[in-house]
């Protein structure tokens, strides 16, 4: 006769995963994991807006053909590296097919910064250009100890 298998898991794999259970990092609750479970987040700086305004600067010039999105790479995501490579793409064939050689160099206007979680930061930069003023969305979030961005728009 055989036992039952037990949908519990054995006492001793709490110790060998303790992240198990474990509340989400922008939850607020003194049972949420802190600062001091994560030493290499707790000592992270704040974004500062002119570090942001440089990352859209440089996203913009990606996207537009004037910089190679390998540039970026330490400050974004794979996701995001590879949605700029497309969105260069087709802009670079654009201006080809249009035989548009202009290089536009934006100024960066206002940017502004929201923390919506713990370890999220939210920003909205406003790049001046010669024709018309164009705007950059970003999401930067803590990963492996350092803030990436893990969502760019250009619009």
């Amino acid at each position: 006769m055989s036992m039952p298998l037990s949908r519990q898991p054995p006492e001793h794999a709490a110790r060998m995963f303790p992240q198990r259970g474990r509340r989400a990092l922008d939850d607020d609750s003194p049972t949420a994991a802190s600062p001091a479970d994560l030493p290499q987040i707790g000592k992270l700086p704040r974004l500062e807006a002119r570090v942001i305004g440089a990352i859209a600067v440089f996203a913009f010039e990606a996207v537009e053909g004037s910089r190679q999105v390998a540039q970026l790479g330490r400050w974004i995501t794979a996701d995001v590296s590879d949605e700029l490579r497309e969105i260069r793409r087709l802009n670079v064939e654009r201006r080809s097919l249009y035989r548009d050689s202009r290089r536009i160099v934006p100024v960066v206007g206002r940017v502004r910064i929201t923390s919506p979680a713990r370890w999220v930061t939210e920003a909205a930069v406003v790049l001046l250009t010669p024709s018309r003023a164009r705007a950059v969305a970003m999401r930067f979030e803590v990963i492996r100890g350092r803030w990436q961005a893990t969502s760019i728009s250009v619009l």
